[in-house]
């Protein structure tokens, strides 16, 4: 990025120019935007700022970032970003002012409840929001980290679009999060924790491999046995963060068409018992690959444990016995010997006490 004072304008990739408009913005498309931090941005600001608050009306410099061809940037027919204008603050930070057509949420506290949650996970602050004509769109300013990219920004920046035009998004929750990244935005869920219900691989399971067939179901079992159900992303690189938990870090999308669900549904139809109701398998396109998302609901009690046929036994996987893993924070266990006898000690006793059947028989 490469400011000409004499000019007024701005150049970037070396050949792209822009001048300044009569607002003092730099009108730039989105495709152009160059994948830099926004504190390098910021400094590019104040450094206009300067050059120019003698020369123009408005004292502030700002980046236009308007989306191509007619303005209008659309996710599958739901409406779209209009506009992002990036400006400095008084106080040297930056504040992302976005226009999303058409809103669902017509108050400034309806429009809070909705994203209540979002920027609070994503540490923005909303700092005000303004209706343009009728039901047409909505105008929000919001503080953002300068720590972000370029990127990070819009990717934000479609995610509140797409929150405010569909049905709420709870980020605390598998279906939540299932929502979001099989509507086709899975880089959103960078920067959050893998958890006792969200894991990430950051390649595909070597299907032709027992071991890894028996891994696969060892992992979408764990997350059945659980409480809340899990979330199994492939195509995420996880890395460790400062306090060592394992933080989703970047996509590694797997090679485009190299996913079979219906091979996937396959071992666990093979290896899982019983089956696992409503479990969802989806192959979401990205820029460059493929990413596959495995969303396993919450499971009735009373059809618990799943039970995963074989078990390593050194490095090959024996049919001659089974599993029932669980999962304790973001790791996977199995159950021990002593409580698949608790659970069946149990059971007898509950059945023994309805005299439905012969305790002997269980």
């Amino acid at each position: 990025m490469k400011f000409d004072k004499e000019n007024r304008s701005l150049t970037l990739d070396g050949d792209w120019s822009t001048s300044a408009n009569r607002h003092n913005e730099f009108d730039i498309p989105r495709a152009r935007i160059p994948d830099v931090a926004l504190l390098q941005i910021r400094d590019f600001l104040k450094e206009a700022h300067e050059e120019l608050e003698g020369g123009v009306s408005s004292p502030a410099a700002a980046i236009l970032v308007a989306p191509p061809l007619d303005g209008i940037r659309v996710y599958g027919g739901d409406g779209a970003v209009r506009y992002e204008i990036l400006e400095l603050n008084g106080d040297d930070h930056l504040s992302l002012t976005l226009s999303v057509d058409y809103s669902r949420v017509q108050t400034a506290k309806g429009i809070e409840d909705r994203l209540a949650d979002y920027f609070t996970r994503r540490g923005v602050e909303l700092l005000g929001v303004r209706f343009c004509g009728p039901a047409e769109s909505v105008e929000m300013c919001i503080a953002v980290p300068l720590d972000w990219s370029a990127m990070q920004c819009a990717a934000f920046s479609d995610a509140l679009a797409m929150l405010l035009q569909r049905d709420r998004v709870n980020f605390t929750t598998p279906a939540g999060v299932y929502a979001l990244v099989s509507a086709g935005f899975p880089t959103l869920v960078l920067g959050e924790g893998e958890s006792e219900w969200l894991e990430v691989k950051r390649e595909n399971y070597g299907i032709g491999v027992d071991s890894q067939k028996y891994e696969f179901a060892c992992d979408v079992a764990s997350f059945a046995n659980s409480d809340s159900g899990g979330l199994l992303i492939i195509g995420i690189a996880s890395e460790k963060d400062s306090s060592g938990n394992d933080v989703l870090a970047r996509m590694v999308p797997c090679r485009r068409g190299s996913i079979h669900p219906q091979r996937y549904m396959q071992i666990l139809r093979d290896r899982v018992v019983p089956p696992v109701e409503g479990l969802r398998i989806d192959v979401v396109p990205v820029d460059s690959g493929d990413v596959m998302v495995v969303y396993i609901p919450p499971q009735p009690e009373e059809i618990k444990p799943f039970i995963v046929k074989g078990a390593m036994i050194g490095s090959k996987v024996s049919g001659s016995f089974f599993s029932i893993p669980h999962r304790r924070g973001s790791d996977k266990w199995a159950m021990s010997p002593e409580a698949v006898h608790s659970m069946l000690v149990a059971a007898r006793t509950v059945l023994r006490g309805r005299g439905a059947v012969d305790p002997s028989e269980v």
